[in-house]
């Protein structure tokens, strides 16, 4: 069983192509938001290392959102189409839920916390078997760590770019010794991760065609909110 693992969502494009839950090739973007351009010579790239023809693929998964609208786009576009040309079911995997299957977070004493920055104090969170994956506050996110997780004597393993714009906020409110940061090589999203999450997904039954792949933005993009609002000019 060949899964490609596609992942748009984040700042850097990233493939991952996995034998059932094994890690074969990675690939990744080393430019920011150059998704488009990189996301299918990194796929050609990926298999002829491995020299496994696209024709042997039987899984196209692809990271759905939240996270960047034109990303997500872009990812979900090309896994349809991928899906679609070569006849084989496809696997939405949705980018919070992500988080909570690198490697790096998991074991230990410590949850997957991850944040997306979504501005003005919101963020796209999800704590591992704590908070399902959703648009909220970072507030939200602290309330569930100080009243659900530090009682239990847990700590917390943050991830993701809600690090980067809401550090000092983090610090500031939680005491030190209960939380981290991951590292910025395991910090943002992947496509391993979502391969290992696709494989779960694959193993349960969780399938869809290539029609039914479709985006999970979590919220309007901000323009759109604006000019439902009448703060936009047409």
């Amino acid at each position: 069983m060949y899964i490609l693992a596609v992942e748009t969502t984040g700042p850097l494009c990233s493939v991952a192509l996995l034998e059932k839950n094994k890690i074969l090739a990675v690939r990744s973007s080393k430019e920011q938001k150059n998704h488009l351009k990189d996301l299918m010579p990194l796929i050609k790239d990926l298999l002829d290392s491995v020299q496994i023809h696209k024709s042997k693929l039987n899984y196209i998964a692809a990271s759905i959102g939240p996270g960047s609208f034109t990303g997500i786009r872009i990812g979900v576009a090309t896994a349809r189409a991928l899906a679609q040309v070569l006849d084989i079911p496809a696997v939405a995997v949705p980018t919070l839920d992500a988080f909570c299957c690198k490697p790096q977070a998991r074991g230990g004493d410590y949850v997957a916390c991850g944040i997306i920055n979504a501005r003005r104090g919101q963020v796209y969170g999800i704590i591992d078997g704590f908070m399902q994956g959703q648009a909220c506050m970072l507030t939200d996110v602290i309330d569930v760590i100080k009243k659900e997780i530090i009682p239990r004597g847990l700590k917390v393993k943050f991830f993701g770019d809600g690090i980067d714009a809401y550090d000092r906020q983090i610090r500031d409110e939680l005491e030190e010794g209960v939380f981290c940061f991951a590292d910025e090589t395991s910090r943002y999203q992947d496509a391993v991760s979502v391969g290992y999450l696709a494989f779960e997904k694959i193993e349960e039954g969780a399938t869809v065609t290539a029609s039914e792949l479709l985006p999970d933005y979590m919220r309007k993009a901000e323009a759109q909110q604006k000019l439902e609002a009448g703060q936009l000019k047409i």
